[in-house]
């Protein structure tokens, strides 16, 4: 009896048909007939009686499906564990990130990451950080990428990039010609927001706070759920907003938008990796975070 009669055997038992466990585990129906013949014989007991093109399990069989099954799942353990001290890096990684490093600095970096490790398959999700952070603690992500570090013992995170906030206008804007204003000014301008939960929201609202310009004297003309839309409406003219500086170097070097600093009040930020608390990461994730670790900014 061996690894490979047990696969057998639990592939008939959960098809009860021998022609589909046979294309299950591609064998021939007559190889998969003598390995149950062969198992018959070596517990002196029938395991399956057949009716018609089907089969079901005798109460010996439900027996030795049961330890099959046991014996398939430990060996498949046995060799994730085994593969996993190897440091074999290969698999599925799911990442569910904010904005700012979903759309802007992940992409580049994962690209980068593929040419090195090309067994690697990512999934990138994009959405606000509320939600980026509740898919890590649903275990429905490998790693997220936000903008705030959560205060939250199940997970722990590392600083992987930095930001900077900046004031846009329009080209047509009063603002255009100057390279700061204060934070008074900014209170007179209706404003294009994120909406409530985004990170960057929450980082401006922070920074904004310590000169005290506090939420409720912000004059929030728009809330928008992407800050694409937020970048189009200060393009349009709807007000001014505050953004990552990564997310409107594009719109900046074709002259759509002017980016304005916040005089005596720099807003910088980190951005986070931040990942499940355990004793032992997988080699997979734990190599694509040094690795991100050692990329520079995108350009």
């Amino acid at each position: 009896m061996n690894l490979a009669t047990l696969q057998t055997f639990i592939a008939v038992a959960e098809k009860k048909n021998l022609s589909l466990a046979a294309q299950e585990i591609h064998i021939t129906q007559p190889a998969i007939s003598k390995q149950l013949s062969a198992l018959e014989s070596h517990f002196g007991t029938a395991l399956v009686e057949r009716k018609g093109r089907g089969v079901s399990l005798t109460p010996a069989g439900e027996v030795f499906y049961r330890h099959a099954r046991e014996i398939v799942d430990l060996m498949n353990r046995a060799e994730r564990d085994i593969r996993q001290m190897s440091g074999e890096i290969r698999g599925r990684m799911i990442v569910w990130a904010s904005t700012i490093p979903g759309h802007y600095i992940l992409p580049p970096i994962i690209g980068a990451f593929k040419k090195e490790y090309p067994d690697v398959q990512f999934v990138l999700h994009i959405g606000d950080s509320k939600e980026a952070i509740r898919k890590l603690l649903e275990e429905s992500a490998h790693l997220a990428a936000v903008g705030m570090l959560p205060n939250n013992k199940r997970i722990e995170g590392v600083k992987f990039f930095s930001d900077e906030l900046v004031v846009i206008v329009p080209p047509e804007h009063p603002f255009a010609g100057s390279p700061e204003i204060t934070l008074h000014e900014l209170a007179r301008e209706p404003l294009v927001w994120r909406e409530t939960g985004s990170g960057t929201r929450s980082v401006v609202e922070s920074h904004l706070a310590q000169g005290g310009l506090t939420p409720d004297k912000l004059n929030i003309a728009l809330e928008l759920g992407s800050t694409g839309a937020v970048i189009t409406a200060v393009e349009a003219g709807a007000g001014v907003s505050v953004v990552s500086r990564w997310a409107v170097l594009k719109e900046q070097a074709l002259g759509k938008i002017v980016t304005i600093k916040v005089k005596d009040y720099p807003m910088q930020r980190d951005l986070y990796l931040v990942y499940p608390r355990r004793k032992n990461k997988s080699p997979m994730v734990e190599t694509f975070i040094q690795f991100a670790l050692k990329q520079n900014p995108p350009a």
